[in-house]
């Protein structure tokens, strides 16, 4: 038999499951609903990690498409940074064009789409795993080279998407969940 308190909350039997259910779905929503002045340190924390990193990718992928005038366009891309990159990774390293070679082609294009998505709020976490793993096969590359001052500023990029990652149960905004 159930019981009822004061409340009318129901605390023993099968109701029990969905009253508590339907209660911490409301309590839920009223944490995503709370104004801006209410957001905890951490809900701030984790919204400024994710704009700068968005930002970051986009700019980082839109710079692949400019030339040293400012200009910007696809043969900027394909004649300028895949070429180049292409030539300094087949001069300086091992790693055979086969695999250089469509990496660069699309590293512009997997950086500007990630960095909409991650300001836009789509798939936040599994955005940032994306984005980490950039950063890696970013890291790795510059390994090869042995341009370790890289290997450090795209290290530093890589703590702030693991410390997004790590803050991200405190996104407040996001279009697809």
């Amino acid at each position: 038999p159930a019981s009822i308190t004061a409340k009318g909350v129901c605390t023993t039997g099968p109701i029990m499951g969905r009253q508590t259910l339907i209660m911490a779905k409301r309590q839920h929503s009223h944490q995503r609903n709370q104004s801006l002045l209410q957001w905890s340190a951490e809900t701030w924390a984790f919204l400024s990690l994710r704009l700068f990193l968005a930002l970051r990718f986009i700019v980082a992928g839109l710079g692949k498409f400019q030339d040293s005038e400012g200009d910007y366009s696809f043969s900027n891309l394909y004649d300028g940074f895949v070429a180049s990159q292409t030539q300094n990774f087949s001069n300086n390293t091992n790693l055979p064009n086969f695999l250089s070679f469509p990496y660069f082609h699309c590293l512009a294009y997997i950086e500007i789409s990630l960095g909409l998505l991650l300001f836009l709020g789509i798939r936040t976490k599994h955005t940032l795993a994306f984005i980490a793993l950039n950063y890696v096969s970013l890291a790795f590359g510059m390994m090869l080279l042995d341009n370790s001052s890289n290997v450090s500023a795209i290290g530093t990029h890589l703590l702030l998407t693991a410390a997004a990652l790590y803050f991200v149960r405190h996104n407040k905004f996001e279009l697809v969940r």
